[in-house]
């Protein structure tokens, strides 16, 4: 029987061995940080500047080059194999239930508007990278979190075209600069 020294340094380790893990899988977050990045600052830029109404464009695109990228990179990564550890099998359900939960708000888009879905977007992204960085006890993600959140916030009380403002600060907070955080840590501890 182990004693609860034990039991706290075995978590401890799983943690240690999952943050490593979730750092070799950070490109994931660089890959979608800075496609919606790109994305939030074109379609800023085409709807204020260009003032065309093919300003959404940027997103259809962006996305799918980012989802097949993604798709790649996984399978990749998925071929390397090992067992997976409870923390990492459930940040994956998180982050499958996040896709999950991403469709759902983008499928009423039409209905409820821009205005109402990007603030919902990007509670999303707080949630999803909060509750991850809580789980791996690294700090960058839960603040990225919190930014999202605010951002949400604060999005809601202006319109679409400043939305791609806080989308894109958002975005910045709580994927891209956690994710070469992670990619940094994981290649000093690798």
């Amino acid at each position: 029987m182990k004693t609860a020294e034990q039991q706290i340094e075995f978590i401890e380790e799983m943690i240690a061995t999952a943050k490593g893990n979730i750092g070799e899988g950070s490109i994931f977050y660089l890959i979608w940080g800075w496609s919606v990045f790109i994305a939030a600052g074109i379609n800023y830029y085409l709807l204020n500047v260009a003032q065309t109404d093919l300003h959404w464009l940027p997103w259809p695109i962006g996305m799918t080059l980012a989802g097949l990228l993604s798709m790649i990179v996984g399978f990749k990564k998925g071929k390397q194999g090992g067992a997976k550890s409870h923390l990492e099998n459930f940040l994956g359900s998180l982050w499958l239930g996040f896709i999950i939960t991403l469709f759902v708000v983008l499928s009423g888009m039409w209905v409820v508007g821009y205005e109402a879905t990007y603030p919902i977007l990007m509670a999303l992204y707080g949630f999803g990278t909060f509750a991850s960085g809580r789980m791996l006890k690294f700090k960058p993600l839960m603040i990225g979190g919190v930014c999202a959140w605010i951002c949400a916030i604060l999005s809601f009380y202006y319109p679409f075209s400043e939305q791609l403002i806080f989308i894109a600060v958002a975005i910045l907070t709580a994927y891209i600069i956690p994710g070469h955080l992670l990619a940094a840590q994981n290649q000093k501890n690798g």
